[in-house]
């Protein structure tokens, strides 16, 4: 592992990307002899626990995990790991879109959507068996269109209600991200404040800037910061991936979501709080060399990792 990620560590600040099964960084992440492509998908965390202190699950947001699926996550990886896991879209999304994977349900609507016993019982109770490596919880809202809820007043009502259930059961740390760039608004941080639940600071398509959530955000006491970098706004999700794709290296550095990266996560250590950064292979291409990058501008803004 970078040193400077371990003194990171010590304040408290995770480095890592958002998930980690891509052939593309063989070579530059993944110097291990593999088998197979299917022994490499199986056996490459362990290899990638030895780089990054902490990774974005993004699966669980198609389907619960497996218990040996996180008995292997725990038997994996080292003990200051973390994982940061996303919550399934059968808890965040009203109702089902369009797409093939729904099946009879696309079109439906969810009747388990902020159900707060189906979310402690079917996913935040397995992920116990992690301990101390089962970290945030992403509460991931996609953007919510007109006919799926009447107005965010009206969604922070529900919100808050499922939280407030929730938290009757855990003190699990959780994270919300919204998609909806109107609903950033003194309600939504207040009432994160007060359930002691951080905002995803989120760089994606139809979102603003980190700078402007980051100024949005201020004044609110967040339990801890979490970002997820993942597409440039304005940048659609597929244009990304037909440009970026095996992503081997770096094709549009954005020297802009770097610095605003840097600014977040000095203002978590100052503040003593922890902090997770989870990188996209779509920002830039390749989410380690993004991440190196990220380190690179830190060491210029943080003396104690210029100290040997």
């Amino acid at each position: 592992m970078d040193p400077r990620l371990i003194k990171l560590l010590n304040q408290g600040v995770y480095l890592g990307t958002s998930s980690w099964k891509y052939p593309g960084w063989k070579d530059l992440v993944y110097r291990a002899s593999y088998r197979s492509e299917k022994d490499f998908q199986s056996r490459c965390l362990e290899e990638y626990g030895t780089h990054y202190p902490t990774v974005g699950v993004d699966h669980t947001y198609y389907a619960l995990p497996k218990p040996q699926q996180l008995l292997q996550y725990a038997q994996t990886t080292p003990e200051h790991f973390r994982f940061v896991f996303k919550a399934p879209d059968q808890i965040t999304t009203p109702q089902f879109p369009h797409l093939p994977r729904y099946g009879k349900r696309a079109g439906t609507l969810n009747p388990l959507f902020l159900d707060p016993d189906f979310c402690f019982h079917e996913f935040i109770e397995p992920l116990k068996q992690l301990g101390a490596k089962a970290g945030p919880i992403v509460f991931e809202f996609s953007r919510f269109k007109p006919h799926m809820i009447a107005n965010g007043r009206m969604f922070l009502q529900k919100l808050g209600f499922f939280f407030e259930k929730l938290r009757q059961n855990s003190d699990h740390p959780f994270a919300v991200e919204i998609r909806n760039h109107n609903w950033l608004v003194p309600e939504y941080f207040s009432l994160l404040q007060n359930l002691k639940i951080a905002h995803t600071f989120n760089s994606w398509t139809y979102m603003p800037l980190l700078a402007e959530q980051q100024r949005l955000a201020r004044g609110t006491a967040l339990p801890f910061f979490l970002l997820r970098l993942l597409l440039y706004p304005g940048k659609r999700y597929t244009d990304a991936v037909q440009a970026f794709s095996p992503y081997t290296h770096l094709k549009q550095p954005l020297h802009d979501v770097r610095m605003h990266t840097v600014s977040l996560i000095e203002q978590a250590i100052t503040e003593k709080k922890q902090i997770y950064v989870l990188i996209n292979n779509r920002l830039e291409g390749c989410a380690p060399q993004t991440l190196t990058a990220v380190l690179d501008l830190l060491e210029t803004t943080n003396q104690s990792l210029r100290e040997d």
